[in-house]
Formats: C-alpha cells, structure tokens, sequence
C-alpha cells in the first residue's frame, strides 16, 4: 500500500526541491493511517498552487480511506522553501522560546512559523522516505539537521561535559518528563542513535566538540 501511495504522492510535487514521506507511514502504518507529506522548494508557491497542493492530497487521503491530521494545518506543514529548513538547522525554531516542549494545546503556536521550523527540523531527523526530486539538496539538509539535533541535545542538556547517552536522553525526555510528541517527538532506538553519532561526527570535523570513549566535550554558548 504505502508503495502506491508514495508513487502517487511523488507525482503531486509542485516544486523544483525534493519531497518525503514521514511518520507512521515511513516506519510502520496502520490501514488508515494518515500520510505525513513535505514537499520542498527554492520559493514559496503561490497561495493558488498551496491550495491546489493541500486539495490533491487531501482527495489522496479520501480515496485511498486515509485519516487525516489537521491538527497543524496543511497550508503550513505541506510545503516548504529551502531557506525556511536552513532556518529550521541554525534552530530557530527554539530562538527566544521559554520552553522546549511541544505546545500540543495550543493551535496558534502549533501553526506558528516558529513552530513550523521545529517540525522540519523533526522531519529530517526522524524515519523518513525521499519519493524523487533534489536528491543532493536532501542529503545537505539532513546533514545539517542532524549537526542541528545535536546542537539542540547539548543546548539542553547545558553541561560543559556529558556522555553520549545524556545527549540522546536530552532528545528523549523532559526534566519534568514529557516525552515523544510532548517533548521534541523523538522516540528511541538506533535512529535516533545514529542521528546523533552523525551529527557528533559533523561537529566534531569543525572542532565545535570532542568526543572520546562515548564522552562529549564543548564549550555552551
């Protein structure tokens, strides 16, 4: 099924960068779960071309019996510019934010362009499909998200000097102990342990921190 899906999915690509599936529909869909798109390009689409996109996959979603999540709007979480997943890997998505968590029972802020920065960043980050397009572009960008998520990881776990695991759980769970979707949406597993291997390896390469024996060493901004 989620091989038709993703060919159909491909062909509704309205841009000149690359599109993906994500979420249950990358790891494991149940029959009607819904189908977590991003399709990226250079510039915005109009607002007729958004609305086009966000009414072809929504008829893909009826006639295939799929649910769907409005929870984020589709107008914000369906296309995105390259510039806006730069933004999302330099976090400013978190820029000024009083709290990590996800703020699920807020409708505005989950469709804030801030908050859309976190997802995109969670969306590289996380078990995801590449259905065609830019496929170097794609790579560039997941590498600087993974270098992001760690960035993000030693950001909250401020501490000069942390092991490996530490980092992971920071990605994991809250000091108050909000995890997965209330937390950053991480879940773990040898994803999430080969992100932050990746992205420690890139940090490292520009001397931003030292790991020996599964011990990381930097210096907090």
């Amino acid at each position: 099924m989620s091989a038709v899906l993703f060919a159909a999915a491909a062909r509704l690509h309205p841009g000149d960068g690359y599109a993906l599936a994500y979420g249950s529909h990358a790891t494991h869909p149940g029959p009607t779960s819904d189908l977590d798109l991003l399709y990226t390009g250079t510039g915005p689409l109009t607002p007729a071309a958004l609305t086009r996109l966000v009414e072809e996959v929504k008829v893909l979603h009826s006639a295939n019996g799929l649910d769907l999540d409005e929870e984020v709007a589709y107008a914000t979480k369906l296309y995105t510019t390259h510039d806006d997943i730069q933004a999302a890997t330099r976090l400013e998505g978190f820029a000024g934010a009083t709290t990590y968590a996800t703020p699920l029972s807020d409708p505005a802020a989950l469709n804030s362009h801030g908050f859309k920065l976190r997802l995109l960043l969670n969306i590289l980050t996380t078990p995801h499909v590449i259905l065609g397009g830019d496929v170097h572009t794609y790579r560039h960008h997941v590498t600087r998200a993974e270098r992001a998520t760690v960035l993000l990881a030693l950001r909250i776990a401020d501490a000069p000097k942390l092991a490996l695991h530490q980092a992971i759980d920071a990605l994991l769970s809250s000091p108050e102990g909000h995890t997965g979707q209330a937390w950053l949406g991480y879940q773990p597993g040898p994803h999430l342990y080969a992100v932050v291997r990746r992205g420690l390896a890139h940090l490292a390469h520009e001397h931003l921190v030292h790991v020996r024996h599964d011990e990381i060493t930097w210096r907090p901004q």
